[in-house]
């Protein structure tokens, strides 16, 4: 609501101006005061706020139009068009200099020769078999005695054996299976199953084996006896090469592997040197046997005999103690057969010694040495003189073999070529180069 006054004191124009206002609004004609129409009203609040918008339209205009040219100026004007050249700005080029080693660096090496070859792949260490602590681990199973004792729980002790199962019975706790297991495995397993089922806290167990079960181990490779063998468990390998007649001439003592089956079904693998300590004068490695051990003597392979010493190993208690040398000599009623049995390392003289005088060898000087040779697999023969070596030639006095045959007379080898020549199957073993004389015998 607008109240106006009348003015007392105005000039003519401003009389006039305020007359038409009265007309326009339509104010009554007096001095009292007046209200203005709703019509004169809006008429008078309007037109400000009308000349307030146009204000405001033409400064957003005059805003919108100064954006656009600077626009226009930045991205047109200032570019050059696709139908212009653009200039190049010349810039100065830096000299480029070759880069130069310091004095005291070396030149980089030139490529790989025969001068300089390339470096070595990584190749990683040997193992140390003698470091292998899981041999000299006793491991439990069928056939083992064993005390079991908790020193502050007395009902849980007991003494029993291991049943077939591997399982032993101990009081109130039942069956614990105990096979595979290390006397300080056992302790720990029997220990965890008290003290999670009887006991609150995990008590002392002592596991110590009254009565080891026997060591059942098989004997393979160059060996006079191979087969399968009983000892007390605990016992030496040395014990299982003496039972099985010990190592035949092809022998090599630098590599006796043993394998020692585990219960999980994995097997250790563990190779022996024997033959360093016979040359050393050393001990044996302390290698103690259990069930179920199989122990494989590895033949002598070819082009690793040079700097081992037969002749040594053939005069130690670990080879066998015998060798069976066959002489074949002429008689009148035929082939009259020998067998010799002289010490393991005897020579060819060692066996003129054990004839008698008048034998037909001490009075044929040409004789014939008979031998399968296993690197060339078939057999090979070398003629020696009886009379040089009864006066000392080294070169005619040869070390014997097992299982060598020496043949007097050339009548006789002359025979036993033809039966070469007759059989069909060749002599690839010991045992073919046997059976062979044994039926040229008969």
């Amino acid at each position: 609501m607008v109240t106006i006054f009348q003015p007392q004191q105005q000039s003519s124009a401003s009389l006039t101006r305020y007359t038409a206002f009265q007309r326009r609004c339509g104010v009554h004609k007096g001095a009292n005061l007046v209200r203005p129409t709703t019509p004169c009203l809006r008429v008078t609040n309007i037109l400000p706020v009308r000349n307030n918008s146009i204000q405001y339209q033409k400064l957003i205009f005059l805003s919108t139009m100064a954006v656009l040219w600077w626009s226009f100026n930045l991205a047109i004007l200032t570019n050059p068009a696709l139908s212009q050249t653009s200039i190049a700005v010349s810039k100065k080029e830096k000299p480029t200099s070759k880069p130069t080693l310091a004095p005291n660096l070396s030149p980089l090496p030139s490529t790989f020769n025969s001068e300089n070859p390339p470096p070595e792949s990584y190749s990683p260490a040997e193992f140390n078999y003698d470091d292998s602590k899981q041999f000299k681990v006793y491991r439990l199973n069928t056939g083992d005695g064993v005390n079991i004792s908790v020193p502050k729980f007395s009902e849980f002790n007991t003494i029993t054996n291991l049943d077939e199962e591997g399982n032993v019975v101990i009081p109130i706790l039942g069956r614990i299976a105990l096979a595979g297991l290390s006397l300080t495995e056992a302790e720990q397993k029997i220990s965890y199953e008290l003290g999670t089922r009887f006991i609150q806290l995990q008590p002392e167990v002592l596991v110590s084996l009254t009565t080891p079960r026997p060591a059942n181990v098989t004997v393979l490779g160059e060996v006079l006896k191979p087969g399968f063998y009983s000892f007390v468990s605990g016992s030496p390998l040395t014990s299982a090469l003496l039972a099985a007649g010990g190592t035949t001439n092809d022998a090599d003592l630098r590599s006796i592997i043993v394998r020692r089956p585990l219960i999980d079904g994995s097997v250790l693998e563990e190779k022996i040197d024997f033959y360093t300590p016979l040359i050393n004068s050393q001990s044996f490695p302390n290698f103690y046997l259990q069930g179920g051990d199989t122990i494989i003597v590895s033949q002598l392979e070819v082009g690793k005999d040079r700097n081992y010493d037969r002749s040594l190993i053939a005069q130690t208690t670990l080879s066998q103690q015998t060798i069976n040398v066959r002489v074949l000599v002429p008689s009148n009623t035929g082939t009259a057969f020998r067998n010799l049995v002289l010490p393991n390392g005897s020579t060819f003289i060692d066996a003129i010694a054990s004839l008698p005088p008048d034998d037909n060898l001490l009075v044929d000087n040409q004789v014939a040495l008979l031998r399968f040779d296993p690197e060339k697999g078939g057999i090979v023969t070398q003629t020696l003189n009886t009379k040089e070596v009864i006066h000392g030639n080294i070169a005619q006095n040869i070390p014997l073999r097992n299982e060598d045959v020496i043949v007097v007379s050339r009548t006789l080898l002359g025979k036993i070529y033809n039966a070469f020549n007759v059989i069909t199957q060749p002599i690839r073993s010991f045992f073919g180069f046997r059976a062979f004389f044994d039926s040229f015998l008969d």
